[in-house]
């Protein structure tokens, strides 16, 4: 996998979880109009990092199991 490659996938996991905590995201903006609200966000920001990090971390095993493969096949 290419370094532009592994960006794109930590700033997609990033910009992903970080939808559910902003309340100007149209998720949110639908859900606080259903609810009759102004503001409303589906989780908190902790929840979020707390997302974020265990996704961060499962893409970095799976990098470093994709990298031992590759290695064990020199």
């Amino acid at each position: 996998m290419t370094q532009n490659e592994i960006r794109a996938m930590i700033l997609n996991l990033v910009q992903g979880n970080l939808r559910w905590c902003d309340p100007k995201d149209p998720i949110n903006l639908k859900k606080a109009e259903d609810l009759g609200i102004d503001y409303f966000t589906t989780q908190s920001a902790e929840e979020v990092l707390e997302d974020i990090i265990i996704d961060l971390t499962a893409l970095q095993n799976e990098l470093r199991i994709d990298s031992s493969f590759q290695s064990a096949q020199l």
